[in-house]
This record gives structure tokens, sequence and C-alpha cells, in this order.
């Protein structure tokens, strides 16, 4: 069947799917899961997972938090563990996507053989190790950058290893289902009785700027202030917002924004 005809055919059962996602219910975790499975069904992927990552930028480690997960139990669990314990650039075709400069507020899709060849996607420890000891094996991967440096919302999609290779048609189908249905698959926006956190104004002008990927020492010259007090500032944040680092802090924010556009993560009102 010619790429054509069958991103057409996939186009319509993906209409259908959006259409089954909008009739579920919000805020329990139903419309993302629905939409996770039917994108696996459609192009017969046997696991995916919808994440957000927050150190993605070269020499980076990767750490994302899981979002929605399909296909991951059972024998596949230990592949998705090890990549959480050693983190996303241990898979070479996240590597690869990782050394790309961002484009802030972009979709960017990709075929595992787009980024990384046989030779050093097999060689590499954790496909050897962990992946295909599942029978997981080629994979396509969709990424939007956010405005914030080193955070994207990522899709990542698994064939089994006997099955015929993602091509062009499901890369394509893919990013559409991103670009176009990425705000149906994160968490409901932050409120700010849903964080349970209110600012005061130095407080809030600090997190914006730690958002923006600025140091203690740009923050303490652009708010006039000493770096001792911006690290004072950084550390309440931290209480407040129960977390021990900038990118738990970050995933927090944007964690539970849920939005598949360029839009920052609204912060708590002072």
């Amino acid at each position: 069947m010619a790429a054509d005809s069958l991103r057409s055919s996939q186009v319509r059962v993906l209409v259908r799917l959006v259409n089954e996602a909008h009739e579920l219910p919000e805020g329990q975790g139903e419309r993302p899961r629905h939409l996770l499975s039917g994108m696996c069904r459609i192009l017969g992927a046997e696991a995916g997972a919808c994440v957000l990552e927050c150190d993605f930028k070269p020499g980076g480690r990767g750490g994302f938090t899981a979002a929605v997960l399909e296909g991951w139990d059972g024998a596949a669990r230990p592949a998705l563990k090890a990549l959480q314990s050693m983190g996303s650039a241990c898979n070479p075709g996240i590597r690869s996507l990782m050394e790309r400069p961002p484009v802030p507020g972009a979709v960017v899709t990709a075929l595992r053989r787009e980024l990384v060849g046989d030779r050093a996607w097999y060689g590499a420890p954790y496909v050897e190790h962990y992946l295909r000891p599942t029978q997981l094996d080629d994979s396509v991967y969709s990424l939007w950058w956010s405005e914030v440096p080193g955070v994207v919302r990522g899709i990542g999609l698994y064939r089994g290893r006997s099955e015929r290779l993602f091509d062009e048609a499901d890369r394509e189908l893919l990013h559409l289902f991103h670009a176009e249905c990425g705000a149906l698959l994160g968490l409901p926006e932050p409120t700010e009785d849903a964080l349970g956190v209110r600012l005061a104004p130095r407080e809030r002008q600090t997190l914006e700027l730690l958002l923006q990927g600025l140091g203690d020492k740009q923050i303490a010259a652009r708010l006039g202030i000493s770096r001792f007090t911006v690290n004072q500032y950084t550390k309440t944040l931290y209480r407040r917002f129960g977390v021990q680092s900038r990118t738990a802090l970050i995933a927090r924010l944007l964690g539970s924004q849920g939005r598949g556009t360029g839009s920052r993560a609204r912060l708590p009102a002072s």
C-alpha cells in the first residue's frame, strides 16, 4: 500500500480516536490512557510512553517523569526501570535528539534509524542488555520543546523485534498526533489551590527567572540582590514546592501544566 493511502486511512482512525477521547471525563487520566493505547494500536506499537524530560540537552543525563505508559508491564518493565535509573541518554536514539539544537515551541518527530544507525543502536548497552530481551526493538520519537531550557515533552513508541520497521507515514501520523493532540496527553494546568503554594513577590520573581534558565549570579544581577539572598529564596522555593533540586522544581510546575503548546507554566499567585 502506498504511503499516502496508508496515511489517509490512519488519519481517519486517529480522528475517531480523538473524538472518543473527548467523550471521556476530564481529570481522571482516562483521556491520556485512551489516546496512548489508541496510538499504539493504530501504529502497531507494543509499548509507548508520554513523558516530561527536564535535563534534555547536549551532555545532559536525561531524567523523565512518566505521564502515561502503555505496554511496559510484565517482561518489558525492567527496560523501563533501567531507562529511569540510567537516564534517557543511555538510549542512543534519544541521546541523538538531545544533541540537536532546541526549537522552543516546535514538535520534532524522527524514526530511530534517522537518529542512529543499526551498529550504534544494537551495540548500545541499554539496547543489548535491557531493551532487546523484552523483544522490543524499532522505535519512533516525538518531542515538543518548551521555552524553558532542557525541558521537553516526549512520546516514544516501540515495535516488537519481529515486526516491520516504522516508516515515514507512521512518523508523520505521530507528528500530527503530537502537534494537534498534545494538550490532551498532559495533566491539568496548575492552580493555586492545586499546588497549595502562595509566593511573596521576591519569591515569585526568583521562580520566574529560574524557569527562564538563569543561574544564581544572573538572577542576583537582574533583581539587584546578593547571590546569597538568591540562594535563600531558592531554598525556600524548594521547601514550598516539596522538591530538592532545580530540575525537580521545573518538573513540578511544567509536569502539572499539561499543555501541548509553547506557553509557560502559570505560576501561583502572590
